[in-house]
């Protein structure tokens, strides 16, 4: 089986042809856009989160004892998996 190189003249020639594309395209005139109004009403959701900041802010990223529990029991071997609790998270999450 033999394998040619691409012959670089289409290269030439794809960015020939590229830019007569673009010189016969008529530039169109701006089109206005209707503004939008804001929505008067902000989601139940939103405003839950907005009223629960403060107390979000406080709450660490990571629980660190968590972690470290989850750490000693993979040392120790004694880290176990529940398939059907996990499954049923996943389908209650997920649907």
């Amino acid at each position: 089986m033999e394998i040619n190189k691409v012959n670089s003249t289409i290269n030439t020639e794809m960015g020939t042809n590229r830019s007569k594309t673009f010189s016969l395209v008529q530039p169109q005139e701006p089109q206005t856009v209707a503004a939008k109004k804001p929505q008067a009403e902000v989601s139940d959701d939103c405003k839950l989160i907005a009223h629960n900041q403060p107390q979000l802010e406080q709450l660490p990223d990571v629980d660190l004892d968590k972690v470290a529990q989850i750490r000693q029991s993979l040392i120790d071997g004694s880290f176990e998996v529940d398939i059907a609790k996990m499954v049923d998270a996943m389908v209650q999450q997920h649907g």
